[in-house]
């Protein structure tokens, strides 16, 4: 039960990142700002992966992971919460987390998003534009909430990132890259869940019901990708030689090189991921 839960938190998080992309896509088309979107360099945690551009600080716990640029101002944030008692919609719980993020933030405006299956309940998502100061400077944000609510408990999960108003209409065009790059891959023991007994292992003995399975997962990997480096602007490359894994920019691209140039070592080229990593 518990992976299958993680499986349905995952699922909605990618759907509440999915959302993030048409706004970024739109502020592109209108070519009123330049392009100047930077590499992301993947990072793995004890329960998240990540990727950020250099010099970012990443905070994880077992509930999410909160990216800070050098600025302290700039910030991209998801979090994931299972299993509380009460009842919440997803506006209660971003006021909730606000009151602890920003309390100066203030709800600008809200979109309901169609809803997704759950194990309580269906999933509501709502994405919600909101404004307010941080550290002394006019800021803006954007977060996705997710909740389903069921038996006097709910599961949340919420996505979040912040700019200088002064720089947003730039960092809105890569924040959720970022945002959409934060993943769970310790499911056993995120948002606390590890206390859960889990069901044993019975593997299915049919080798070729298995790899039909596994070529049919490779195919909509591959699908997935193309449709996230279409929408988000980034696709995913390593490092052959060291292993480090980049979110670059597909402006990045080189002609003349015949591929995305090394952040570190700019002679050399980048290999780009086969699907699925």
């Amino acid at each position: 039960m518990m992976k299958r839960n993680i499986i349905c938190l995952s699922l909605v998080w990618g759907t509440m990142f999915a959302a993030l992309a048409p706004s970024a896509q739109a502020a592109e088309r209108s070519g009123a700002v330049a392009l100047n979107r930077p590499p992301l360099e993947t990072q793995q945690g004890r329960y998240f992966r990540w990727a950020a551009p250099r010099g970012w600080i990443a905070k994880e716990t077992t509930n999410g992971v909160d990216l800070f640029a050098p600025d302290g101002k700039t910030f991209a944030s998801s979090a994931l919460l299972h299993g509380s008692f009460g009842h919440m919609t997803p506006r209660d719980f971003l006021v909730m987390t606000m009151r602890q993020v920003n309390p100066s933030a203030r709800i600008e405006g809200a979109k309901a998003l169609p809803s997704q299956p759950g194990i309580w309940g269906p999933w509501q998502l709502e994405d919600f534009a909101l404004s307010g100061n941080y550290k002394g400077t006019s800021v803006r944000m954007r977060a996705t909430v997710g909740l389903s609510a069921g038996y006097g408990r709910y599961s949340a999960t919420m996505n979040l990132y912040q700019a200088p108003a002064a720089s947003w209409e730039r960092d809105k065009l890569w924040l959720p890259a970022v945002a959409q790059s934060i993943v769970v891959t310790n499911a056993r023991q995120v948002a606390g869940q590890d206390s859960v007994m889990l069901p044993r292992n019975n593997p299915l003995d049919n080798s070729g019901l298995i790899e039909s399975w596994h070529q049919k997962g490779l195919s909509e990997d591959r699908i997935s990708q193309g449709r996230r480096e279409g929408t988000m602007g980034y696709t995913r490359l390593e490092d052959p030689t060291t292993g480090q894994r980049y979110e670059m920019p597909l402006e990045a691209y080189d002609g003349t090189a015949g591929g995305y140039r090394n952040p570190k070592r700019p002679t050399e080229l980048l290999k780009k991921l086969p699907p699925g990593h």
